[in-house]
């Protein structure tokens, strides 16, 4: 067998070449980490909220059938005290795969970190050891199938996080982080810590919470920040997202995405009925389009009561009893429109939003006001044609009348109208 000579300089070009190509294969997957590379047929990836103790599969595939594509449900340690239904969560995650739809689950311990009672911490132990190692091993064990990930949920209201323990939060985060790394587990995305109140903007999230998060980004823990932002009006989200979104690129922190990690309306009596719930619900879809936001999680699936007069027993788009309500209905047959749309522009002039996008050949233009109804003008070049789709109180479409002004006219109120100007 005739052996040939090593060319040293040929050997050494190629084990360069070599160490190039690796280097740009890990950074390619390293810039795929983050909400910012997640797939989607919507202009907006939508998920909604489940209740794990109650969901079935009729519910899950209804879900997929409507347009959504991920779920959100939290997972809590095996303790009675916090977990008293001991949900087989693993087998959760498995339904909601079989239903093709994703899973977004968020891990806390409790209030107190872990557990809510003295003998669920043991002796010898901690907090921010025990939730470390619940999380870290949930992780490990459920990664194939779990799309996003998140870390605590509202850690800024007492509920979620007794605030004497602020500064064993942060060694909890911080220990997570560690074990995660020692571990080797690194989902593509972790979001955390679904702050109640907006952070690092008007300084009512507690600091320590902030660094929390701060460190656990840099360390490559948290790949994206997950906020809920509940207000009066979905509009004034835009103002919040871009304040965010600053704060963050001044904190070296510019590949951290946003992810609306909750956010509904209930209609609860004398407050909101079902048609302004609906049309609050439809403009938060399409803000969060506006903004370039590419995760949104909707509050919630199905109402928790029956009591037509209680808040929190109302913010499902479905009825406790099952029956579909009008944010449901409008809402997806939207969906079924802007299904592999993407967006082309969004403008707010003098009340009336609208946002553009465009599906093939068609741009779909969005309009609606915030208050009074005003009028809107949408431009279209000679011959195109002009059909309008409205959403309330169901949908029906037709034709946008004649041509006025270079284009189509059409009356802007707070439910949303659309016109799709085509070939």
């Amino acid at each position: 067998m005739k052996i040939f000579p090593c060319d040293s300089r040929r050997l050494l070009q190629f084990f360069s070449l070599l160490c190039i190509w690796i280097s740009v294969a890990f950074a390619g997957s390293a810039e795929a980490r983050g909400v910012s590379g997640l797939s989607t047929e919507y202009p907006v990836a939508l998920s909604v909220q489940i209740d794990p103790a109650t969901i079935t599969d009729a519910d899950l595939n209804e879900i997929r059938a409507a347009g959504f594509e991920f779920v959100r449900f939290g997972a809590r340690p095996p303790l009675k005290s916090i977990n008293p239904g001991l949900i087989d969560y693993p087998r959760l995650i498995k339904r909601v795969k079989n239903a093709k739809l994703e899973a977004i689950v968020t891990l806390f311990g409790g209030n107190a970190i872990w557990g809510q009672n003295p003998e669920d911490l043991h002796a010898g132990s901690r907090r921010a050891s025990l939730f470390s190692d619940f999380a870290t091993n949930f992780m490990k064990a459920n990664s194939a199938d779990v799309a996003v990930w998140e870390i605590w949920n509202e850690p800024d209201y007492k509920t979620f996080l007794k605030p004497e323990l602020l500064s064993n939060f942060e060694s909890a985060s911080s220990e997570l982080c560690s074990n995660m790394a020692r571990q080797k587990v690194q989902p593509n995305i972790v979001v955390g810590f679904g702050f109640a109140t907006l952070p690092f903007v008007g300084g009512k999230v507690p600091a320590q919470l902030e660094n929390a998060f701060v460190s656990a980004a840099k360390a490559d823990c948290l790949t994206d920040i997950s906020i809920h932002p509940y207000r009066p009006v979905p509009e004034t989200a835009l103002a919040d997202y871009a304040k965010l979104r600053a704060q963050l690129d001044q904190r070296q922190l510019q590949k951290t995405g946003i992810v609306i990690s909750e956010w509904g309306y209930a209609s609860y009596l004398p407050v909101r009925n079902q048609s302004t719930q609906a049309s609050l619900v439809f403009r938060e879809y399409l803000i969060n389009a506006a903004a370039d936001i590419k995760l949104l999680n909707l509050y919630a699936w199905r109402d928790r009561g029956r009591s037509s007069f209680s808040k929190e027993d109302n913010f499902g788009i479905m009825s406790n009893a099952g029956e579909k309500k009008e944010a449901f209905s409008a809402l997806t047959e939207f969906l079924k429109i802007a299904k592999h749309s993407k967006k082309v522009s969004y403008q707010d002039t003098k009340g009336v939003n609208q946002l553009v996008l465009k599906r093939d050949n068609a741009l779909l233009h969005v309009v609606w006001t915030q208050n009074s109804e005003q009028p809107v003008s949408i431009p279209a070049a000679e011959g195109k044609k002009c059909t309008r789709v409205d959403f309330f109180p169901q949908m029906r479409s037709g034709s946008c009348g004649p041509r006025t002004d270079g284009g189509f006219s059409a009356k802007a109120t707070t439910y949303p109208v659309l016109l799709s100007i085509s070939d």
